[in-house]
């Protein structure tokens, strides 16, 4: 005979009851009666689960149903944002011509982004509309913000850090870097209105929860393609500061907490920065903290590429 316990996919009442009265009246040493009740208890305080393959089935549907939902959302910019690294404009010297004289404009590429993120607000409102399906819907966000990591991961591998696995996640998560960027517009935790119902507070979370994630990814590969440049002339980074300044408008205009991300806003300021400036914040960082050493893999990468000897 086996002795030893085995948890099944689904346990009923009465084989419950079975398993104690076996347990209790068997001829079976004490080992096997001390596992039994053991794992019963186990069950019984929550540490284990009566459907522990069903439960991780459904937890693998409810992450491929994200990916899905956030590949629909995030593929414009995705598509945009391939080959940014490659363009030609960050290598470019001023022209001399009068154009020069009205300044720097946002390329199309990001401006492209930026109005797919204010039609994904309406594409969510419409999709939140709906109280059943909202309902269900709500039941299956958790973890969400898990699917914008990979672009982070990838910004952190083209920045040529080295660190901790959890440096990509640190470092999605703007309050933990709020106090080391040189310019911060993310937007605070506000509470609703009084006179907000319960549906529409639901809806809106519903909708800031989707512009979240999207918006931490397209940060992330943002950062990633700016790490991957092989040069950034002075014409270049008037094209980089234009573009990152109007993105930065648009995630401000969503009104999500949290953006535009500390970091978008930093690199802007980098690629403007004086060069007795970035070499100052540079020297001035901190090393050995694991957050400012990676502050300061991404500064001396923008001082690289502007041509300022680090």
């Amino acid at each position: 005979n086996n002795k030893n316990f085995t948890l099944p996919d689904s346990t009923t009442l009465a084989e419950i009851d079975s398993i104690i009265i076996k347990s209790a009246c068997s001829d079976d040493d004490d080992v096997h009666k001390d596992s039994a009740l053991s794992e019963l208890r186990q069950l019984v305080d929550g540490e284990s689960s009566l459907l522990a393959r069903s439960e991780q089935s459904i937890k693998n549907l409810r992450n491929s149903c994200q990916t899905f939902v956030f590949d629909v959302c995030s593929a414009v910019p995705r598509k945009n944002l391939q080959g940014m690294s490659k363009m030609d404009c960050w290598k470019q010297v001023p022209s001399g011509s009068s154009m020069d004289a009205y300044g720097t404009l946002p390329q199309s590429f990001i401006t492209q982004i930026g109005e797919h993120m204010l039609n994904l607000v309406q594409a969510l409102e419409s999709l939140a509309s709906d109280q059943a399906s909202l309902t269900l819907a709500n039941e299956v966000m958790g973890g969400i913000k898990q699917v914008s990591l990979p672009a982070w991961e990838a910004f952190i591998a083209a920045s040529g850090m080295l660190g901790d696995d959890n440096v990509a996640d640190l470092l999605m998560n703007g309050d933990t870097v709020s106090y080391l960027v040189l310019e911060n517009a993310a937007l605070e935790d506000e509470e609703l209105d009084e006179e907000v119902t319960e549906d529409e507070k639901r809806s809106t979370a519903f909708c800031s929860a989707w512009l979240d994630v999207v918006g931490l990814a397209v940060t992330g590969r943002i950062l990633e393609e700016t790490m991957r440049f092989s040069e950034l002339s002075v014409k270049g980074s008037e094209h980089l500061w234009a573009d990152l300044n109007y993105i930065v408008n648009i995630f401000s205009a969503l009104g999500v907490t949290g953006h535009p991300h500390p970091m978008l806003c930093h690199l802007k300021s980098l690629a403007s920065l004086a060069e007795d400036e970035l070499l100052e914040l540079i020297a001035k960082r901190d090393k050995s903290n694991q957050l400012e050493h990676a502050m300061v893999s991404i500064e001396t990468r923008i001082a690289l590429l502007r041509g300022i000897p680090v």
